[in-house]
């Protein structure tokens, strides 16, 4: 699970109303018990994916997604990933959303609901313990003009993948709100590249300072309330 508050108020076109349960996007990975997919590829998938999903015409005005879009990100931009494998992933196909693959990984981003209204088929994937292991780590990327987003996730404390992938997808999200239209429209042409970075602290706390996203973690999982566990940045 994952809930973040950005580093200025996200707006959105209605608040929630008091009573109802948060709404949130789930994102399935397929992790199956053969050749699962690394940590940086699902968190570098997860943020890509994320920006296609709310790039697809059925999120834009008058499509048919377009309303829990605008309900979900009317408050705080929450995501839970949650892994299948198996049967379970071929069934949560037929379900409404979007999948991409990438880096040796799969991963579906679906219509966002309430989490009290969250299809049994997705409600019955694990949602905690997701921890893959990364044996090609970046520690540093280089922003290319036009080119991949950059993602940092925070070295301490140490996040596990599900937690670094909900972070890393935040971090994608509020980037495609703020980049310049020209930026945005040549990271679009590209696919919505994301390169996701590992810094030593010295290096985190730099970024930190520059980066023009940063992720304040709302702290129900894992972190502390506003821990900062990801920012990005482009060229």
């Amino acid at each position: 699970m994952d809930e973040h508050r950005p580093s200025t108020d996200t707006p959105g076109p209605a608040r929630a109303r008091p009573g109802e349960a948060p709404w949130a996007t789930q994102l399935v990975v397929r992790v199956e018990r053969v050749d699962p997919p690394t940590h940086s590829a699902v968190c570098e998938l997860a943020a890509s994916a994320t920006v296609r999903f709310l790039a697809d015409e059925r999120v834009q005005p008058g499509g048919v997604w377009a309303p829990a879009v605008q309900r979900w990100v009317a408050g705080r931009i929450r995501k839970h990933v949650r892994r299948a494998r198996g049967a379970a992933w071929p069934r949560v196909q037929a379900l409404d959303g979007l999948t991409v693959a990438g880096g040796g990984a799969q991963l579906r981003v679906f219509v966002p609901c309430a989490t009290d209204a969250v299809p049994v088929d997705i409600a019955r994937l694990q949602l905690e313990g997701l921890d893959l292991s990364d044996p090609q780590r970046r520690a540093r990327a280089e922003a290319v003009p036009g080119a991949a987003l950059v993602v940092s996730i925070c070295p301490e404390p140490p996040l596990p993948t599900g937690k670094a992938a909900a972070a890393a997808a935040h971090a994608a999200q509020l980037a495609a709100m703020r980049m310049p239209a020209d930026r945005l429209a040549r990271w679009s042409a590209a696919g919505f590249p994301v390169l996701v970075e590992h810094p030593a602290p010295a290096a985190w706390a730099e970024l930190r300072r520059t980066s023009p996203v940063e992720i304040v973690d709302a702290g129900f999982t894992v972190v502390a309330p506003n821990t900062t566990t990801a920012v990005a940045r482009w060229a």
